[in-house]
Formats: C-alpha cells, structure tokens, sequence
C-alpha cells in the first residue's frame, strides 16, 4: 500500500506552492494502483506506517496533511492512539477526516465520545464531504464543538451548470463555518471560474480540485514498486 497525494491550496493564493495534501491510500494490483477493496479494512498499524513514511517526503512547505477514517475506525481508540503517536513526531497538522460513509453498526453517540477523545487529545478532525452521505447538518451540529473543519465537495453535487445553483447548500456551510470559526476547505474545483468564484463569494481556507493538481503518487512512498501517477 502507498498514499497518493493532493494538494491543497491556501485559498488566496493557489498557484503557489502547496501547503498541504490530503492523502488517498492505494494498493498494488495487477500491475497498478488502485483503491483497496475495503477501507475498513486497513489497519491501525498501517495507516501508521503510511503517515510516517509520507511525512519523511514532505518539504518545508507543507503544513497541513489530512488522511481518512471510516466511521468505525474512527470510534475505536486505537486509531486515535495512533494519530496521536504521529501528530507527536511532526509539526505538520494532521486532520483527521471522517468520512460521509454510513456504517449501521456506529451510532451518533460512538462518534460523539470520539470525537471529543480526539479533541482532548489535541487533534484535529474534519467532516469530510458535508450535507453529503452521513455527514448531515443534524450529525455536524452534535460533533461541532469537537471538530476543527468542514469540507465541502463540489463533485458531489455535480453535475451543475453554475455554483450558482448549489448555492443554497454552499452558502449554509460557509455561513456556519464563519458563525462556528471552523477552517473551511471547498475541494472539486475543476476550473478557473469555479476558483474566482470561490475567491470571490466564498473566501475559504483551503481549496483542492482537478484544476489545481490532481492526487498523484507521493516521491519516493511507493515501497519500490515502479509505477506511473
């Protein structure tokens, strides 16, 4: 397994250099890389082992890095011992991103104690891909006061002529984002107006998309399998 990795931008000022990634696990198979069969699957220890590796790659820049959990990998303690071991090793901000996936097996009060565990322990938790999937207004309102940043995904609302017509849903996070003081990042832009428009309407704190860079394989993370991003 390796992380391939995205950038993200500081929203003013995207065509300089990244000040972070977000991180997409991937796995060797049939001669490519390509997404695990199962995500809940990855084990404590190896997400460890990823972050650790990827962190040794990262240059100066970079001051952010986000990765992924699945509901029940984001309730269990081990996880959040783990990320906690990293975060101690580096000055860079891990996020933590709990992602819009349902799992029957969770309950809104398993993601509550979590997330408080999280912020007791000093780290940072994202909601992953907001008023999409699981990741309701009504679960963001109970986690809120122990997460840290909301990200809205334009491709899960594509597709749309103009951002225009999702305003309604893109003017709801932001608007709580300023009432909550919560960083905001907008990922999926996939064109110059989409980012003036963002710069313009919706100043956020970070942007990601296409249009900016595409998640690619991260130097020298790939355990030596040769492979094209």
């Amino acid at each position: 397994m390796t992380f391939y990795g995205q950038p993200k931008f500081a929203a003013q000022q995207p065509t300089d250099v990244p000040v972070g990634y977000e991180l997409f696990i991937r796995e060797y198979r049939g001669n490519q890389w390509v997404l695990p069969t199962n995500f809940g699957d990855i084990s404590a220890d190896e997400i460890e082992r990823l972050l650790t590796k990827a962190l040794r790659t990262m240059p100066e820049s970079i001051t952010i890095l986000s990765f992924n959990l699945e509901q029940l990998q984001f309730i269990d303690p081990v996880y959040i011992d783990m990320v906690a071991r990293v975060q101690a090793t580096t000055s860079i901000r891990l996020f933590t991103e709990l992602t819009e996936r349902t799992d029957p097996r969770v309950t809104d009060s398993q993601l509550l104690a979590a997330a408080k565990r999280f912020h007791d322990y000093g780290l940072l938790v994202c909601m992953d891909d907001v008023g999409t999937g699981d990741n309701t207004p009504s679960l963001v309102f109970k986690l809120n006061d122990y997460i840290d940043e909301y990200k809205f995904a334009f491709q899960n609302f594509r597709p749309f002529a103009h951002i225009s017509d999702i305003a309604p849903e893109l003017n709801f996070w932001y608007d709580l984002s300023q009432e909550n003081d919560k960083m905001l990042a907008i990922e999926g832009l996939e064109s110059a107006h989409d980012l003036a428009v963002v710069q313009h309407d919706y100043p956020c704190d970070i942007v990601q998309g296409y249009y900016t860079g595409k998640p690619a394989l991260l130097p020298n993370n790939a355990d030596g399998a040769i492979c094209e991003s």
